[in-house]
């Protein structure tokens, strides 16, 4: 946006108060854009819980045409997310039909990002991890996920994305510790069987 320079003061003090900081968000570039601005908030994530069957899961994804749901216990909280990449990576080869198998047995974990997080900082996150989303948490608190479709919507973004689909590989299933970079997280499972919460063997980090 082009500013005349006025030889008065006052009237430039005026002019500048006028732009607001939308419309100065607006013409960010890529690398300062925030995560909270582009992200899919909670209220719109369609969500299951840890016991609903893949059957139901994927009813449901299609109903909804979305690409992934958010998985919630007991106390309805997101404890990792079920998605496409989710049946091709960890259901099919179960070698079970989709109502035998919960989708609390083979969710993924949702790496976190926070909201003030920059757009490209969320992006070298979902390029390192090779991962499709990210939750977006506020102390603990889920706000909304940011996936890859999220930060390809602007035409800016088209090289991030061909460059994140070039690896074309799953979600990988061992996850290292993103407190203290020097363990994998391990699975903490029910008597059912059902993933409960991630847990770190080495500095004890939970999710």
């Amino acid at each position: 946006m082009h500013i005349p320079l006025w030889q008065n003061g006052a009237h430039l003090k005026s002019c500048l108060a006028s732009i607001s900081l939308s419309n100065i968000k607006s013409r960010l570039p890529f690398d300062l854009a925030l995560v909270k601005d582009i992200m899919t908030t909670n209220a719109k994530i369609p969500k299951v819980t840890t016991d609903t069957t893949v059957l139901d899961a994927t009813n449901l994804m299609n109903e909804k045409e979305t690409s992934a749901v958010a998985v919630v216990d007991d106390d309805d909280k997101v404890v990792g997310f079920f998605g496409e990449r989710t049946l091709l990576t960890e259901f099919v080869k179960l070698n079970k039909k989709p109502e035998e198998v919960k989708v609390g047995e083979i969710m993924h974990m949702l790496y976190r990002i926070g909201p003030e997080a920059t757009t490209k900082e969320a992006a070298k996150v979902l390029a390192g991890n090779k991962a499709t989303r990210l939750g977006v948490y506020d102390d603990g608190v889920f706000l909304g996920w940011v996936t890859l479709t999220d930060l390809s919507r602007d035409f800016s973004k088209e090289g991030l994305l061909d460059r994140l689909r070039s690896h074309n590989v799953p979600e990988v299933s061992e996850v290292r510790c993103p407190n203290c970079n020097k363990a994998f997280m391990e699975k903490i499972t029910n008597h059912e069987g059902l993933i409960v919460r991630w847990h770190c063997p080495n500095c004890k980090y939970a999710l």
